[in-house]
């Protein structure tokens, strides 16, 4: 029988994230999606004034997650001015099946509001986990070579669903799933 993972937050501050390249950022995401298959990485995105990334682990000890860390491409890049790793007991928002330590879920696995909310379109889904990566309104438009406007109506219909007013409830809202929009 093998350790059991336990969960760790894992807090990484740039140095200065006005000089983080685009293709860091890619290699960043593409270096952490199969972790994310995997169930490794449980859950991340940046903070909302993109000072840094917040990474949810599960790995058997604080040493696997430091190894972890040494090979995200911004640490390599020395793009990191501070990781910070703590040990992290989770109380909610996990999804169904998914197993983490100091976990507490509701009996039947779902908050009754989470049933009642309509589901989003994939095109839905893949704006929302773009605003959670930290696009903006218009950096989604040029993505999808469409207007601002259309992002925004596109955002509206995501909050109403969601049942949420802001972008910052968005992580909190969002139904897990695919975590990419690739």
């Amino acid at each position: 029988m093998g350790i059991s993972p336990v969960a760790f937050a894992v807090e990484l501050t740039f140095r200065d994230a006005r000089q983080v390249r685009r293709s860091i950022h890619l290699a960043h995401r593409e270096y952490w999606r199969p972790l994310a298959e995997q169930g490794v990485l449980v859950g991340t995105g940046p903070w909302a004034d993109g000072s840094g990334v917040l990474l949810i682990c599960q790995v058997p000890d604080e040493s696997a997650a430091r190894d972890l860390v040494r090979g995200d491409p911004y640490v390599r890049s020395q793009s990191i001015a501070e990781v910070r790793i703590r040990q992290w007991h989770v109380l909610m928002g996990v999804p169904e099946g998914e197993r983490v330590p100091g976990m507490v879920r509701p009996r039947d696995g779902q908050s009754a509001d989470a049933r009642t909310r309509e589901q989003l379109t994939p095109h839905e889904h893949r704006i929302a986990l773009m605003m959670l990566e930290g696009m903006t309104n218009r950096q989604i438009a040029e993505h999808f070579s469409v207007s601002t406007r259309a992002v925004e109506l596109h955002i509206t219909r995501i909050y109403r669903k969601l049942d949420i007013g802001r972008r910052a409830q968005l992580a909190a809202a969002m139904p897990w799933g695919q975590r990419s929009y690739l």
